[in-house]
């Protein structure tokens, strides 16, 4: 199963043919921050289909798939909700914040870890990309959830009862790190008992507020420290592993600060 969402764009750049449209249109993820997707939209067979331009502000439902960290879209279906920009400029200033809500079937590939008061753990699933025409895209998802929430008591002390390569639906809010990687503040992890997909061996969203880093990009370094640990020591090298010295000390407690108050802002 394939995920389905609902966003509000801007188209900023179209190419009608007969059968499709195809291009690139932005939603807004927050104040001044936007996030591109490619989309394809392949035109309805049994009533007359609408074509977009530059700059129009349209509602679209559909498959939202990342292909080499690039987001794309296949769009089911589609209402203008403004073509009155006589410039054709593109412009988000009257759209609303957008954050897609995806439904994944997913497989752990990746322990759960704990970080402050969340639990972040890995998980991979093959999609068809109708944009690319690719059939095999992977995607490498880390799924979030606070191990606080009553919601998810069931998946354990610290998750636990999340095993490697138990299957899983998982839907939740998908964002992006800094770096690129693909993220889901989980609103649901249900458990598979039966296998029920198989696994086969763009633009990023940067924060406005450098200093301050999100919650995704928290638990992202996380990761990527993580891998840096199990990685084996090269014979004659010692490495550093004091991560409490000097001004990282300081930023661990801005860290504690911001996890409560987004845990406090995005869950009961």
């Amino acid at each position: 199963m394939v995920s389905h969402v609902s966003l509000l764009v801007v188209i900023i750049s179209v190419k009608n043919n007969r059968s499709c449209s195809t291009g690139v249109a932005k939603y807004k993820i927050a104040e001044g921050l936007t996030q591109s997707i490619k989309f394809k939209y392949f035109f309805p067979t049994d009533y007359p289909s609408q074509t977009f331009a530059t700059g129009d502000i349209v509602f679209i439902s559909g498959k939202y798939i990342v292909e080499n960290s690039e987001p794309c879209f296949t769009v089911a279906y589609s209402s203008i909700v403004n073509s009155g920009n006589p410039n054709r400029e593109f412009d988000t200033s009257d759209v609303p914040i957008t954050i897609p809500h995806c439904m994944y079937f997913v497989t752990v590939n990746r322990a759960p870890k704990n970080v402050g008061e969340l639990i972040h753990f890995g998980v991979e699933t093959v999609q068809y990309n109708s944009v690319t025409s690719n059939s095999e895209v992977k995607m490498d998802i880390t799924v979030i959830y606070p191990h606080q929430s009553v919601r998810f008591k069931y998946l354990g002390h610290l998750g636990s009862n999340i095993k490697l390569r138990s299957n899983y639906f998982v839907s939740g809010l998908l964002r992006f790190s800094k770096s690129g990687k693909i993220m889901i503040e989980a609103t649901d992890i249900d458990y598979l008992k039966t296998s029920t997909i198989g696994i086969s061996a763009s633009e990023r969203s940067y924060s406005t507020t450098a200093d301050a880093p999100s919650i995704i990009d928290i638990i992202d370094d996380d990761i990527d420290s993580t891998a840096t640990q199990n990685q084996p020591k090269s014979s004659g090298t010692t490495i550093n592993n004091n991560f409490e010295s000097g001004p990282v000390k300081k930023n661990n407690l801005i860290t504690k600060i911001l996890m409560r108050s987004i845990m406090k802002r995005l869950w009961i």
